[in-house]
């Protein structure tokens, strides 16, 4: 409310809910309607329905539903929220507010390389150094450091010997690493990525993120049902709305993940029938019965027990050659009737019999509800390799077997790592053509007299357009294709036959390795799987694989053998701001707060810290700085307005919401109508209020608007009623539809 403004008031909606016919009476929580004040019956005032009919002089009343409490001392308002009488000449205005971003956006800043122009690579000269200030703002920085803004100050500069590359990728890492005044990392705030320009598409492992939705409870135990399925992968609650959880798992592309599965429980039968869709399960007795089946399966001989209940035998185990089984039968068993079954036949005779106890009758619905896992982006996940230098064995000098043996979920080599890998391709077939893929890109074999002269022909036609796209080098020898390329993001190969029969098979990936010994000391090396790295608009964005060490042997730690750096490549930063998401349930409303933000980024740099006499300062431009995109958050949040709602419960009800109780809120319906990740519409009906009233003014003259919102993407009813009171009122109507 403002002082040239007329007063506002709001009502909220449930899913947009609109009564259009009928009576007021059952009124729902959260649902809309507008009355005919003059006309009622048993359900209430007459809900309007079409205004087109109804005279000039009609006297109409907005409500909205609410919950409906028994009468008590404690509880004696359950009428609907209603605006004071209007006609529809009182009408003044009719207008729409809807959200105006609908889609988040984040800072997205690059530093240096722009991927267009050359001159923007950040190029240092050996010796030369720089400062770099990356300033982080925002209430949630605030939240999450303790201050409104954060500066992050680097210095950088180019040593002897060093590539631009070597730089950036050093500064990188330093930043990765750094951490906020509370203990943040700032890697949960913002995403660093090094820009090269001599990045190659993305290759190694494909991994996939595939998603599941469930609707269950949302919480530590939900997630352990999903879990105890998957036991080979980490299975992560990835999202919640309303009811509906979302679970990540992320595994081999060449993984198909099974379907989550669940049944319906059982329950202890008593006197009545089973429930419609469950079938009952008798009870009985349960024994334990051994005999000497030497392995074979002889449940239909345990069977032949006098009260057998039909398909309860379980065989439980097998000890050399006996096994054990479980049975259910329908009453204890007599020793008349052990030793009839025991003198049946020789296998009988070596059962041995024991009583485990009682089994109640159930009923069960078998029914298995089975959800299928949606695969989602495909990543990857490459190797880095390591080298140890060990002192030789005082016996046979090797220690790769006792290496080996530390290490089990390695693969342990003797010699140090060339950095590079290898992988043949054996060609097959007598005619006809094959598509073999590198890196996801098909190049055509054709065969030609043999299989040594097809591999020829390959290698002629596609070896220079493979080293371009990948970095493999290819190369032929009597119908085998090898293909050598850098270890970490070793592409993915394979050949596919596309007419006749030409085909071939692929041998393993091998990592190259040369002998390396001297002074009774020898070198081994391994290979580490790296993060998962996920594609790019372009691929100088690619983030950078990594991997962890494996713990030291012998108090000796593993070396990383990296990569060559370039001297050419044009480098840069690329900073991007994450989302800060926190939507706390109505239920724990009181207790977290609501964020759906990102961290705002402003970069400056380049320039003197300090003055020094002796020598002029040098003003050059170090890097520039380019801005992709600028953070935007959604507007008309759910989470943004319950503030309004509190209020216009104050105003109807004159009561407040309880607050940390949820037994008071259940009770009392005190539940939001809204959803906090949710964007709402707005209308807003503006009615000046010209009736006689007390005073020296003789008239009112004041105006009011009633602000009547609705879940964005299920506003339409809403909207189209209200336009039909615009259209009585003889004012614009509204569409944002």
């Amino acid at each position: 409310m403002g002082v040239h403004r007329p007063i506002s008031l709001h009502l909220f909606t449930l899913n947009g809910n609109v009564l259009t016919s009928g009576g007021a009476k059952n009124l729902a929580k959260g649902q809309f309607t507008i009355v005919n004040s003059a006309k009622g019956g048993a359900n209430g005032a007459a809900v309007v329905e079409d205004f087109a009919g109804l005279s000039a002089d009609t006297v109409f009343e907005m409500r909205l539903g609410k919950h409906k409490v028994p009468n008590s001392r404690t509880a004696l308002n359950s009428k609907a929220y209603a605006s004071h009488n209007f006609k529809a000449k009182d009408v003044v205005s009719v207008k729409a507010n809807f959200p105006k971003v609908t889609k988040q956006a984040f800072d997205d800043i690059l530093i240096g390389y722009d991927g267009v122009n050359v001159d923007t690579a950040i190029s240092l000269d050996e010796n030369q150094t720089t400062v770099l200030d990356i300033t982080l703002s925002g209430d949630h920085v605030g939240f999450a450091t303790g201050e409104c803004k954060h500066v992050i100050k680097l210095h950088f500069g180019k040593e002897v010997g060093e590539t631009n590359q070597d730089v950036l990728e050093r500064v990188a890492a330093r930043l990765k690493e750094y951490k906020l005044p509370m203990g943040v990392p700032v890697t949960d705030l913002i995403d660093i990525k090094v820009v090269n320009s001599e990045n190659l598409p993305l290759a190694g492992v494909p991994y996939v993120f595939s998603s599941l939705a469930l609707t269950d409870n949302g919480d530590s135990n939900a997630l352990a049902l999903v879990q105890a399925q998957y036991p080979n992968y980490r299975v992560v609650r990835s999202n919640r709305i309303n009811l509906i959880s979302e679970y990540t798992i992320l595994h081999p592309e060449s993984v198909s993940l099974s379907n989550y599965t669940s049944t319906i429980a059982s329950y202890k039968k008593d006197c009545a029938d089973c429930a419609a869709g469950y079938d009952e399960i008798t009870g009985g007795v349960v024994y334990s019965v051994k005999l000497e089946d030497n392995g074979v399966d002889l449940s239909t001989t345990v069977d032949d027990l006098p009260g057998f209940v039909a398909d309860s035998v379980v065989k439980v185990g097998q000890v050399e050659g006996f096994g054990s089984y479980t049975v259910i039968l329908d009453n204890e068993l007599t020793d008349a009737e052990i030793t009839t079954f025991l003198d049946a036949s020789d296998i009988k005779s070596t059962a041995i019999i024991s009583l485990l106890g009682d089994i109640n009758t159930v009923c069960y619905d078998d029914t298995v509800a089975s959800t299928a896992w949606v695969a989602g982006n495909t990543c990857y996940a490459s190797v880095e390799n390591y080298k140890i230098q060990l002192k030789d064995d005082d016996c046979d000098g090797s220690r790769l077997a006792e290496l080996q043996a530390a290490y089990p979920e390695l693969v342990i080599e003797a010699g140090a790592p060339t950095g590079q890998a290898s992988r043949d391709l054996t060609l097959t077939g007598t005619s006809g053509t094959a598509n073999v893929n590198i890196g996801g890109i098909n190049y055509l074999a054709t065969f030609d007299t043999s299989l040594s002269t097809t591999a020829d022909n390959f290698v002629t036609a596609h070896a220079a357009d493979i080293l371009e796209a990948t970095g493999a080098v290819v190369t032929a020898n009597a119908g085998v294709l090898t293909f050598v390329d850098s270890a970490t993001g070793f592409p993915s190969i394979s050949i596919t036959n596309a007419t006749t029969d030409l085909a071939g098979t692929l041998g393993a990936i091998d990592y190259l390795t040369t002998a390396t010994s001297g002074g009774c000391q020898a070198v081994y090396s391994t290979q580490v799987t790296t993060n998962i790295v996920c594609d790019e608009c372009d691929p100088i964005f690619l983030g950078q694989f990594s991997s962890t060490a494996p713990q030291a042997y012998d108090f000796t730690e593993w070396e990383l053998i990296t990569t060559a750096t370039s001297e050419t490549a044009k480098m840069g930063l690329r900073l991007t701001g994450k989302p800060f998401v926190w939507y706390p349930t109505d239920i724990s409303r009181d207790q977290i707060p609501f964020y759906e933000t990102s961290a705002r980024i402003s970069v400056s740099g380049g320039y003197v810290e300090e003055v020094n006499n002796s020598f002029d300062p040098i003003y050059a431009d170090i890097f520039e700085v380019r801005r992709l995109s600028r953070a935007q958050d959604r507007d008309n949040l759910g989470g943004h307005l319950m503030g309004h709602e509190e209020r216009s419960r104050v105003y109807f009800d004159g009561e407040i919401r309880h607050r940390d109780n949820l037994y008071a809120k259940a009770v009392l319906g005190e539940e939001s109508v809204l959803e906090f990740s949710k964007q709402y519409v707005s209308y807003e009906i503006t009615i000046h209020d010209s009736r006689y009233s007390q005073g020296m003014g003789r008239t009112s003259d004041m105006g009011m608007t009633y602000i009547v919102w609705a879940e964005y993407g299920r506003q339409s009813n809403l909207e189209d009623y209200i336009n039909k009171l615009a259209a009585k009122a003889g004012v614009e109507p509204v569409s944002i539809q």
